[in-house]
C-alpha cells in the first residue's frame, strides 16, 4: 500500500508535518481525506492577513468560519467556530470576530478555514488510534462536544468489514436517532457505513498514513439525510508504536506434545525435591506410558530413571522436554540437541522482567535454529489427559473435548480444578506464559482443525497475541466455539490524549471489539469461563434456536423475579406463556400457590408430587406451542432435601430426570440448564455434588446461580446466530 504523502498536502498553511511528534492540522488533513474519496465540505484557507480584504468564496452558503491555531485543540471552546454565516460579505467581520474571541483565550490565530456549511443531521465521530501490538483500534459513536461525557461509543479493530461497522452502529444509544426517533428524518446510515469503510476498510484512509501518524479524530462527522461529511478532523502524529504481529508460522501440528512418547526432564534434582521432581513424580502417578528421560550434568538416575547428561545425548527424538533449569541455563542445555519437536520452559526471568528481553530473543535464536517449538518461557505445563501427561499432581484422567490455552500457568490450574469439579473433561491445557514462540492463535488454528475438540477456551493477557487470534479466526469460517477471558481489562484512559478517540480508548473497549469481530465469547470470570466451556460440552449447537426466549421453571417467587431480570440484563426474554398454555398448566391439578404464567414459579409442595415427576407434565405443557430456546430449571436444594425428608424417593433424581425427558419434543431436543442453588450446609452441597453429576450424564450442564445461567444462555444464544451468519455467507 503506497502511503500518503502528508507534506504535498499542506495546503495554504504551509506548515511542515512533524516527522516525529505534533500534530496535522484541520485543513491538511480534510485535503488528504478529499484525496481518498472521503467527503469534506467545500471550503478555503485564508491566512490571518488576507482575512482583512473582502472574501469571495468560489462555493456558495451558508458558511462556517473556523480559527486556525497551533495551540488551539477544542475550538469551539475558545469561541473559535461561527455557523450559519449567510452571506460572503459579512466573513470579514465574522473572522475578526473569532480572532478576537481565540485571542482572548491566549490562543495566537495564524488563519481561518471557511467552508459550505453541511446540511444539519446527526453529529457523530469515527476515530482512530495506533495500539502497540494491535494495529489502528476504530471508534465510532456519538460526536460533536458531548462525546466524551456520554461515551456512546463502540469499538473495531481494523480493518473491519461492512458487518463490522452496522453491528458496531447497533451497539449505540444514539442508533434509534439514525434511524428516525419519533418521526425525525432517517439519516443515511449506508452513506455514514461506506464513509467508515473508506477510512478503516481494507487498503482505507488508516492503512494508507505514514507509521508516525497515531491518532486520527473525525469530529464531527455529520450524517444527514442524503450525506455523510466530515466536518472537522485532525491527525496525531508522534513515535511509531510496536506494529501488529505478522503473520503466522507454518501451521503447527501439537501432536507430538499431546501424545509424546519421549519425554525428557531438565532441572530435576538428586539432593532436593523441585518442581521438575514434582514432575516426574507426576507423570508416573498418572500412568504415562512412554519414556521419561531425566537430564542432569552429572546424575547417573533421577527419580529411579536413568539420567543422561545433555539432550544430544539421547539415542531418540524428544517429543517433549520440560525445561525448569535457571534462566541463564536455558539457552545453553537447549542448543545442544536438534532432535526435540517441544520444549516447554517452566523457568522465569525472560521478556516478563526488565532485563530478559535479550535472553528472551537469545532462546527464541536457538529455537529456531534447532527446530525446536517452545512453550513459554515462564508458564506451569501441558495437561493431557489421553496422552496422560501432567504438570499438576492429582490430575483428572477422565479424557475430553475441551481444549484450554491460558498464558497464565496459576490459572491454568484453577482452570484444570475449577473444570473438573464442574464436570468439564479436557482434551488439553496448556500453558504459553510469555508466548515467546507458540503463540495463542496457533495453537487455536490446530484445535479448530481437531476432531477430538468441541471447543475452545483461550484466557489472555496481551492484546498483541489477542489481535493475531482475530486474524486467525477471521479467516476461518469455523462453527467451533472459542471462550476468551481476558485479564488486564482496566478501563484507565489516559489524561493526556490529545484526541477524542485517544482520551476514550482503553483495553476495556478494545477486548470487547476483538471478541465481537472474531466471533468469540468473551466472559468476566473464571467461573463464567468454566461454567461457558462445560456448556458447550454438554450442548450440541445442532439445538440451538437464536432468539426463542427462555422458559424459566423452579421454585422461589422471588428467585424467578430476580432470574427474569438477570436474562434480560443478558439480552435474552422470558417470554409470557399464552392464556391456552396457562389454562392448560391450571387443569393439570396442581396444589395452589403456583405462578404459571413465565416464570413458571412452583413451590415445594408442588414439586413433591409424584415423588418429584409431576414436573415432567408442568413442563411439556408449557413447552408445547411455547417458542423457546433454553429452559432454565433452578432448585433450591436444601428446601427440596427438608420437604422431601419424609418420602423414600429421590425427589431431586426426579426433578433431574423430569428436565430431561420433557425437553426433548416437537422433533428436536431444547437445550436445558440447570441452576442447583446451595444455602451453604455441607450436606445439601454433597447432594449438588452428587445430582450435578446426573445431570450432567444427562447433557445437562449445572451450574450455582441464575446468573450463570444468564452468561451460559447468552453465549449459547450468540454462538447459534454466528453459525447462522457463517450459513448465509455461504449460501
Amino acid at each position: 500500500m503506497e502511503n500518503l504523502d502528508l507534506k504535498r498536502s499542506r495546503g495554504m498553511q504551509g506548515s511542515a508535518v512533524p516527522s516525529g511528534s505534533g500534530s496535522v492540522g484541520e485543513w491538511e488533513a480534510k485535503e488528504l481525506l478529499r484525496s481518498r474519496g472521503i467527503a469534506v465540505p467545500s471550503g478555503t484557507f485564508i491566512p490571518l492577513e488576507a482575512s482583512r480584504s473582502p472574501v469571495a468564496p468560489s462555493f456558495a452558503g451558508p458558511y462556517v468560519v473556523k480559527a486556525v491555531s497551533p495551540t488551539l485543540v477544542h475550538k469551539s471552546d475558545a469561541g473559535g467556530v461561527r455557523v450559519g454565516v449567510t452571506d460572503a460579505q459579512s466573513l470579514v467581520a465574522v473572522m475578526a470576530d473569532v480572532e478576537t474571541s481565540v485571542s482572548t483565550a491566549g490562543h495566537e490565530v495564524t488563519g481561518f478555514i471557511v467552508e459550505r456549511m453541511a446540511e444539519s443531521g446527526q453529529e457523530l465521530v469515527v476515530g482512530a488510534v495506533r495500539v502497540p501490538g494491535v494495529g489502528w483500534s476504530l471508534m465510532v459513536g456519538l460526536g460533536g462536544t458531548m462525546i466524551e461525557l456520554l461515551e456512546d461509543v463502540a469499538f473495531g479493530i481494523v480493518p473491519v468489514r461492512e458487518d463490522d461497522v452496522r453491528r458496531m452502529l447497533s451497539d449505540l444509544k444514539v442508533v434509534k436517532l439514525l434511524h428516525g426517533f419519533r418521526g425525525a428524518v432517517p439519516a443515511d446510515v449506508d452513506g455514514f457505513v461506506e464513509l467508515v469503510m473508506n477510512v478503516a476498510g481494507p487498503g482505507g484512509f488508516l492503512e494508507s498514513l505514514p507509521e508516525n501518524v497515531v491518532e486520527v479524530d473525525l469530529n464531527p462527522v455529520i450524517v444527514g439525510p442524503s450525506s455523510a461529511t466530515v466536518v472537522d478532523a485532525r491527525l496525531i502524529c508522534s513515535d511509531p508504536v510496536a506494529a501488529a504481529p505478522n503473520g503466522l508460522r507454518d501451521r503447527v501440528d501439537l501432536e507430538r506434545l499431546l501424545s509424546p512418547r519421549v519425554v525428557a526432564v531438565l532441572g530435576a534434582s538428586t539432593t532436593t525435591k523441585n518442581v521438575a521432581n514434582n514432575f516426574i513424580r507426576n507423570m508416573l502417578e498418572y500412568g504415562f506410558q512412554g519414556r521419561i528421560v531425566p537430564v542432569h550434568p552429572t546424575a547417573a538416575e533421577i527419580e529411579g530413571l536413568p539420567a543422561f547428561a545433555s539432550l544430544d545425548l539421547i539415542d531418540e527424538e524428544v517429543d517433549y522436554a520440560y525445561v525448569a533449569v535457571g534462566a541463564a541455563r536455558v539457552v545453553e542445555v537447549l542448543s545442544t540437541s536438534n532432535r526435540v519437536h517441544f520444549a516447554q520452559v517452566i523457568s522465569s526471568g525472560f521478556a516478563e522482567t526488565a532485563d530478559g528481553s535479550d535472553l528472551q530473543e537469545r532462546l527464541l535464536a536457538v529455537a529456531r535454529e534447532n527446530e525446536i517449538r517452545v512453550l513459554g518461557p515462564n508458564c506451569i505445563g501441558t495437561l493431557s489427559p489421553a496422552g496422560r501427561l501432567t504438570f499438576l499432581d492429582r490430575a483428572p484422567r477422565e479424557e475430553g473435548s475441551i481444549s484450554v490455552i491460558s498464558q497464565s500457568g496459576g490459572l491454568s490450574v484453577d482452570v484444570v480444578r475449577l473444570g473438573a469439579n464442574r464436570g468439564v473433561a479436557f482434551r488439553s491445557v496448556i500453558s504459553i506464559g510469555n508466548a515467546a514462540d507458540l503463540t495463542p492463535a496457533e495453537a487455536v488454528e490446530f484445535f479448530l482443525d481437531d476432531p477430538e475438540t468441541s471447543a475452545i477456551g483461550v484466557y489472555l493477557e496481551s492484546l498483541a497475541n489477542a489481535r493475531q487470534l482475530l486474524d486467525v479466526l477471521r479467516q476461518r469460517a469455523h462453527s467451533k466455539p472459542v471462550v476468551l477471558l481476558a485479564g488486564g481489562r482496566t478501563k484507565d484512559g489516559s489524561a493526556a490524549a490529545v484526541s477524542h478517540t485517544g482520551a476514550i480508548a482503553s483495553d476495556y473497549h478494545l477486548w470487547p471489539a476483538i471478541a465481537r469481530q472474531a466471533g468469540v465469547h468473551l466472559v468476566d470470570t473464571i467461573h463464567d469461563f468454566v461454567h461457558v466451556l462445560g456448556a458447550f460440552q454438554a450442548i450440541d449447537a445442532a439445538e440451538l434456536i437464536p432468539g426463542g426466549g427462555v422458559l424459566l421453571f423452579g421454585n422461589g417467587g422471588g428467585t424467578s423475579v430476580l432470574a427474569a431480570d438477570a436474562f434480560s440484563r443478558a439480552g435474552l426474554t422470558v417470554p409470557t406463556l399464552s392464556a391456552s398454555i396457562v389454562a392448560d398448566l391450571e387443569s393439570l391439578g396442581l396444589p395452589p400457590g403456583n405462578g404459571l404464567s413465565n416464570p413458571i414459579d412452583t413451590p415445594a409442595g408442588t414439586l413433591l408430587v409424584e415423588g418429584g415427576a409431576v414436573a415432567e407434565r408442568i413442563l411439556r405443557t408449557a413447552l408445547q406451542g411455547a417458542v423457546a430456546s433454553f429452559l432454565v430449571a433452578h432448585i433450591n436444594v436444601g428446601v427440596i432435601l427438608s420437604n422431601a425428608s419424609h418420602l423414600d424417593q429421590d425427589v431431586l433424581a426426579n426433578l433431574i430426570d423430569s428436565v430431561a425427558k420433557a425437553r426433548s419434543g416437537d422433533g428436536r431436543q431444547i437445550p436445558a440448564i440447570l441452576v442447583l442453588r446451595s444455602d451453604g450446609d455441607a450436606a445439601v452441597d454433597a447432594a449438588i455434588r452428587t445430582h450435578a453429576r446426573r445431570a450432567r450424564d444427562l447433557g445437562i450442564p449445572v451450574v450455582s446461580e441464575l446468573m450463570d445461567a444468564a452468561v451460559v444462555a447468552r453465549a449459547l444464544d450468540d454462538h447459534c446466530t454466528q453459525i447462522l451468519n457463517i450459513e448465509r455467507e455461504q449460501r
